[in-house]
């Protein structure tokens, strides 16, 4: 799919808010990770404590095959 060149951030939001879940998850992440590029500092403790928790509870039937 192809973007127009320019969006404003009201069609931006509408394309992002009709995203299913997951996508919507990883442009958030995007968007977490682009601002602590930004402000030049690592992700906070309790940003990285909910993020494990996300990404865990996302992904529990790996865990137990990845502790074998």
């Amino acid at each position: 799919m192809w973007l127009n060149a320019v969006m404003t951030a009201t069609e931006v939001i509408d394309q992002i808010e009709a995203l299913p879940p997951e996508e919507r998850a990883k442009v958030v992440d995007f968007i977490r990770q682009a601002e602590a590029a930004q402000n030049g500092r690592l992700m906070g403790r309790k940003i990285f404590e909910r993020s494990a928790k996300q990404v865990f509870d996302r992904h529990a039937e790996l865990m137990p095959k990845l502790s074998r």
